[in-house]
């Protein structure tokens, strides 16, 4: 829904100059109960007067009008997806063109701006050029950070943080990195078992429930992406390295996560394979791609963010919390190909190139996700 500001502008310019509505009624030639009205929303200032008050305060009109257009959630939903495979399938300048052309219509919304943070972010690979991709993230930057000055909701900031970190990690500043995420680990509080016991006390079962599993999805994930990172941080101890690859498969296969789309499930045997090529283990190497290809070939396309029958209460809670809904993140066609660049495109599996296993592995991988993507990504 689009609104009208203008009295809460009025009362916030008129404020900064520190003038009375007497001298505001004065030089604008009207009553200062006119003036009144105006900031108490009763009326508006007659629209030949706009121009004037523009002036005067050195704002745009539109500033003046406090017109920010906003888009509704499904309407942000349909626009990402809209672009998301537009990246896809017609040239990388053409769709920046227009994602540019939009932010500037919405700089308001903000729901809006970090979709399209996200969507840049997501899609910045497909850059022409290295500085394209470097001035596509400083963008994200930008508009993270108008996030965070501008919006009153304090999930919007942490979501514009993390995004603004993301990019800055994307330009290799690991030390603004570390000083956006603030380098303190706080220690646990127990806050989120507090908030189920309190819907225990009211008698709130289900409540209670749904916040506990919803909680625990959320915990697994985290677990499983921390132990695919700490397994990558031990690609030459091999006796951890094992115990940390078997962790990790212990937790997808007990909660069923092999039906969860989150980048841990298969990226842990990507790097797993990659450790085990460092350690001279060619058919561990092997095993572990393979079980990378069963996952993403048994995925139900076009993806969506779920649960599973363990998880089974999580689906309206992501849909009603992702700026995006469930739909994923990049379009069908990009995901693929990623997935195949993964294994095919991978330079730390160049020893495995002229490997029979190796090409049937990737083989299979080609032709379960569809030939058709083999030619996707020509747009960049």
């Amino acid at each position: 829904m689009n609104k009208l500001n203008i009295s809460k502008c009025i009362v916030q310019k008129r404020k900064e100059k520190g003038i009375t509505q007497e001298k505001l009624a004065e030089y604008i030639r009207v009553s200062k109960a006119a003036v009144s009205k105006w900031e108490s929303g009763q009326s508006y200032p007659d629209i030949l007067l706009l121009p004037e008050l523009a002036t005067f305060f050195n704002v745009s009109v539109d500033e003046l009008l406090g017109y920010s257009p906003q888009l509704t959630n499904e309407d942000i939903k349909k626009m990402y997806n809209k672009l998301s495979h537009e990246f896809a399938v017609k040239p990388f300048d053409e769709v920046m063109e227009q994602c540019n052309k939009i932010i500037k219509e919405y700089y308001s919304c903000f729901p809006f701006l970090l979709s399209m943070i996200q969507l840049l972010l997501n899609h910045s690979t497909l850059a022409k050029t290295e500085d394209t991709k470097k001035e596509i993230l400083q963008q994200c930057i930008l508009l993270s950070q108008r996030v965070k000055e501008e919006s009153e909701s304090f999930s919007e900031f942490k979501s514009a943080n993390s995004m603004e970190a993301l990019a800055e990690m994307g330009l290799g500043n690991s030390e603004e990195v570390i000083r956006l995420l603030n380098d303190k680990l706080v220690p646990y509080s127990g806050d989120d078992v507090m908030l189920i016991m309190a819907y225990q006390m009211l008698g709130e079962n289900d409540q209670a429930n749904k916040v506990n599993q919803i909680l625990l999805y959320q915990n697994v994930i985290d677990t499983l992406t921390l132990l695919t990172n700490y397994l990558s941080l031990h690609m030459m101890e091999p006796v951890l390295f094992e115990q940390i690859y078997s962790q990790g498969i212990q937790i997808i296969d007990s909660f069923q996560m092999k039906e969860i789309i989150t980048n841990a499930v298969f990226g842990i045997h990507i790097v797993a394979a990659q450790g085990y090529l460092l350690q001279q283990e060619k058919e561990k190497a092997l095993n572990a791609l393979k079980q990378y290809v069963n996952i993403v070939c048994g995925y139900q396309y076009p993806l969506r963010l779920k649960g599973n029958r363990y998880f089974n209460q999580v689906d309206t809670w992501l849909e009603d919390n992702i700026t995006i809904g469930t739909s994923s993140p990049i379009d069908e066609i990009t995901i693929k190909t990623n997935f195949i660049k993964m294994v095919d495109e991978n330079p730390a599996f160049t020893p495995l190139r002229e490997d029979e296993q190796y090409k049937m592995i990737l083989k299979n991988l080609k032709e379960k996700l569809g030939a058709t993507v083999s030619d996707a990504g020509k747009n960049s």
